[in-house]
């Protein structure tokens, strides 16, 4: 029996008439029975676009190598809410990350899951630093969302890439939680440790 389907929150940065927009996307995220396929649900006008894809690939082939799970009898699914939505950054790598490996894993995500983070292909599992004008967006957001929507949770959890510039003063309903790979916002978040000896992996073609 597949485990039910996990809401996610993907923070994104878009250009809209020379300024920088911060928001939130919302997608669905599933796991089932299969052949360790990706399947991107395209209906509605959405568009993932060729480098989306290709990473979503690298976190899949990331959770093969690092965790005992059932990856090549299970695929997955990503399903964006709304309508039209594109889908071309990276910085959905943790959290896409991390709730894939707690479906294969049943283990559950807190309740909200905040999380932002690129993890670059040269560099396996590793997350980048993110530039302080883009994590200061993206968090003032988070901000927003958790007081409107969790006005009584009191301090949220939000892991960001390690290194990162920010500024925590004024954040009160979050609390920031560095992490610097894929594998140790998973130990964090879900409290699961990756299998000793896991091998690394690097882009096709690489040494």
């Amino acid at each position: 029996m597949s485990p039910a389907p996990l809401p996610l929150l993907l923070f994104t940065q878009a250009e809209v008439g020379g300024c920088a927009l911060f928001r939130v996307v919302s997608v669905e995220v599933a796991v089932c029975p299969g052949r360790g396929r990706l399947w991107l649900d395209a209906s509605r006008g959405h568009v993932f676009t060729p480098v989306w894809q290709r990473h979503a690939q690298h976190l899949a082939a990331l959770g093969r190598a690092h965790y005992a799970l059932p990856w090549e009898e299970t695929d997955l699914r990503v399903s964006p809410r709304g309508k039209a939505l594109t889908l071309d950054g990276r910085s959905a790598s943790l959290p896409l990350f991390v709730a894939w490996v707690a479906l294969l894993s049943g283990r559950p995500l807190p309740s909200p899951f905040l999380g932002t983070g690129v993890a670059l292909e040269e560099h396996g599992e590793r997350l980048a630093p993110a530039p302080r004008e883009f994590l200061q967006g993206k968090l003032g957001v988070a901000q927003t969302y958790v007081r409107q929507v969790f006005p009584q949770a009191g301090r949220v959890a939000v892991y960001v890439p390690e290194g990162s510039g920010f500024d925590a003063k004024g954040l009160t309903a979050l609390d920031v939680r560095p992490v610097p790979t894929l594998t140790r916002a998973v130990s964090e978040v879900l409290g699961l440790e990756p299998r000793a000896g896991a091998a690394a992996v690097t882009k096709p073609g690489a040494a």
